[in-house]
């Protein structure tokens, strides 16, 4: 078993405890992350393949997202992060000529989605600086999507 199936396996064992409240094991898995999550597979023929490596994306997602909202009263700074980080590694997996279209295609929904939760949490927010990482999140969103030349029209 290599060291991102190992890491899957920890990570749907936290889920199967059925405890959400209990993130400090999440906190340490999510930072355990293998790099090889976010470097391109072997191209696999198989789509059996691509939906393990999805699943364990969509599972490290869903763990930052929790984390996030976990910290999203008292550590706004640190949840807004956890928000944060996802979507730099998801930016760079769309950009990785080595990445197959379908983890690019799904990379590219999941892209939208958290933008979305991105500018939700900076309206949520009191400071004015907030308002401004707003902005500037929708202006760095969308120079981002115009050099992938409407690659996600294409998907």
């Amino acid at each position: 078993m290599d060291d991102l199936q190992l890491w899957v396996a920890t990570i749907k064992t936290w889920y199967s405890e059925n405890n959400p409240h209990n993130l400090e094991p999440l906190i340490a898995i999510i930072s355990a992350t293998p790099a090889s999550l976010f470097t391109a597979p072997e191209i696999h023929q198989n789509k059996q393949d691509n939906h393990k490596y999805e699943e364990a994306l969509a599972y490290w997602l869903d763990g930052c997202q929790k984390i996030s909202q976990f910290h999203r009263q008292q550590q706004p700074e640190l949840a807004f992060t956890y928000l944060q980080l996802p979507y730099a590694k998801l930016q760079a997996l769309i950009c990785d000529p080595q990445q197959s279209a379908t983890t690019k295609r799904w990379s590219l929904k999941k892209l939208d989605s958290i933008i979305v939760k991105l500018l939700e949490f900076c309206q949520c927010q009191q400071p004015q600086h907030w308002q401004q990482q707003s902005r500037d999140l929708i202006d760095l969103h969308v120079i981002f999507m115009a050099a992938q030349q409407h690659l996600n029209l294409r998907y």
